[in-house]
């Protein structure tokens, strides 16, 4: 059985203070303003005094969702520290606080979880200004503040020829992008965001600051608290400042299109492609013949409706390239590729064009039916490549026999792959219903319900199913040593109990 824990704290109901805004009162937003004096006025929004203030009633709005489809709700107070200590100052005033105050930490707001809504109200800490950011060059890493966003970062490393390998579509912030474990197209090379973490600053549930890690490439001193912390959503502390891996710009760019006759035949040939090591190979993406049909409408190109992949090549001179291209090219043609059907740019702009449709199909997906109110429910889920096709035929089935667009963007090198599925309001629960039958299969055949948007608590109830009783056990008694007051983003990734539910399932 599990140690006796406090009950979770879901909102401030009461406290000495007058006035109370949404469960937050003045002597709580008075405290934290004296805590963030040094980041000015604008530190500390509140709802209490934000009415007809609209850029502060726009933060609070902002803070009430994230991208996701998930329901939102209302922020009535939002903190905007500008360093770690004052972060770090603000988590222990709400530990200390009568009763505790419930804390849902915020990076840029591009999950797609749910796991920055603020469901358990109190107050909502925003790392978003925490931008501080200094490139070392001859040791090849990067200390940035959590809220630097990914684009930020990269514009600084090329200064000195570097870039952060990681590359999600989206801009997210970089503590963000650690936080859910984010990765994007290139982790066949470059890995996720995990793998390009070397330490971390963190603020504890009882307002300390811990260094996580030296800067150094390896290190075998004890348990490795920073893979702990990436991946954990704000639920066991908030991440202040990171320290990444740089990697050198190697200057030749190039990109190829190859089309297949189908998916098993565009999945059995990336198998084959990932066994040859090609070394200029960065990435390796694919759309399904729907997700082509939508990017054509929206760029008004006419690439044919069939199976695409998308491949980038990184390298110091050309031959590499064009070398590393011809052995794809026959591994391609081997599974049915047809050589005209191949594009092949040898100029980083001429390949940034071709790769328009796979950047843009989350954008296409939204406008491909024309509709009003229109939503799209973006899925996410990773098996092994060689139960992919089999994922991906029954998946496109489901949505497609329901009435439903089925836009896939595959992360195909990884076993990756998103359904972008336009629908209304009205549609939600039937959508919702054929996603929970896809994360499913997903567990059937060996995969995970979420390659890289992260748990939140969209998929809180599945994870129990894919790692069972036991290792969801060992995760909570963590969650319970770390933050033994629950104040740090309840009710996301874990339930605080394992037999009684917290209620937020119904927020969503």
């Amino acid at each position: 059985a599990l140690v006796t824990v406090p009950p979770i704290p879901t909102r401030i109901l009461t406290d000495a203070g007058t006035g109370t805004t949404g469960g937050v009162t003045t002597a709580l937003v008075s405290a934290l303003r004296a805590l963030c004096d040094k980041s000015g006025p604008e530190a500390v929004i509140w709802m209490g005094d934000a009415k007809g203030n609209e850029e502060a009633e726009e933060i609070l709005d902002n803070a009430s969702r994230d991208m996701s489809t998930h329901r939102s709700s209302q922020a009535y107070c939002v903190v905007q520290p500008t360093t770690a200590e004052e972060i770090a100052a603000c988590v222990g005033l709400c530990a200390s606080w009568t009763p505790p105050v419930v804390i849902t930490p915020r990076g840029a707001g591009t999950g797609l979880e749910g796991g920055a809504i603020p469901y358990s109200g109190g107050i909502v800490i925003c790392t978003d200004k925490i931008r501080h950011l200094s490139v070392h060059p001859k040791d090849l890493y990067a200390i940035v503040g959590a809220g630097v966003r990914k684009n930020e970062l990269n514009k600084k490393a090329a200064e000195y020829g570097l870039v952060f390998g990681p590359d999600p579509s989206s801009n997210p912030s970089i503590g963000g992008m650690a936080s859910t474990g984010g990765s994007g197209m290139t982790t066949m090379k470059w890995g996720t965001s995990k793998e390009n973490v070397l330490g971390l600053k963190v603020a504890t549930p009882q307002g300390q600051l811990v260094t996580t890690r030296q800067p150094v490439r390896k290190s075998s001193t004890g348990y490795e608290i920073t893979q702990l912390y990436c991946g954990s959503e704000g639920t066991l502390g908030i991440i202040c400042e990171l320290t990444v891996k740089l990697r050198r710009i190697q200057p030749v760019r190039c990109g190829a299109l190859v089309r297949f006759p189908d998916t098993a035949s565009a999945a059995a040939a990336v198998v084959e492609v990932l066994k040859q090591d090609l070394v200029s190979l960065l990435k390796c993406e694919m759309l399904n013949a729907q997700g082509v049909s939508v990017t054509n409408k929206m760029f008004g190109t006419d690439l044919p409706l069939v199976p695409t992949l998308f491949w980038e090549f990184r390298a110091d001179a050309l031959p590499v390239v064009v070398k590393d291209y011809d052995s794809a090219k026959r591994i391609a043609m081997a599974h049915g590729a047809k050589e005209e059907g191949m594009q092949f740019a040898d100029d980083g702009q001429v390949m940034d064009s071709l790769w328009e449709a796979r950047r843009g199909c989350y954008l296409a997906s939204l406008r491909y039916r024309k509709q009003q109110n229109e939503k799209v429910l973006i899925t996410d889920v990773c098996v092994p490549l060689t139960r992919l096709t089999e994922c991906i035929d029954a998946t496109e089935r489901d949505f497609m026999d329901a009435g439903f667009p089925c836009i896939i963007c595959a992360h195909i090198a990884d076993g990756n792959f998103h359904a972008l599925v336009p629908y209304q309001p009205h549609e939600e629960k039937s959508v919702r219903k054929l996603e929970s039958q896809m994360i499913d299969r997903a567990i059937f055949l060996g995969g995970t319900v979420s390659g890289e948007h992260g748990v939140g608590l969209g998929k809180r109830e599945k994870i129990v199913k894919e790692h069972g009783d036991l290792h969801i056990d060992i995760q909570r008694r963590i969650k319970h040593a770390l933050d033994p007051l629950n104040i740090m983003n309840p009710g996301k990734v874990l339930e605080w109990d394992a037999n009684t539910s917290d209620g937020l399932r119904s927020k969503m």
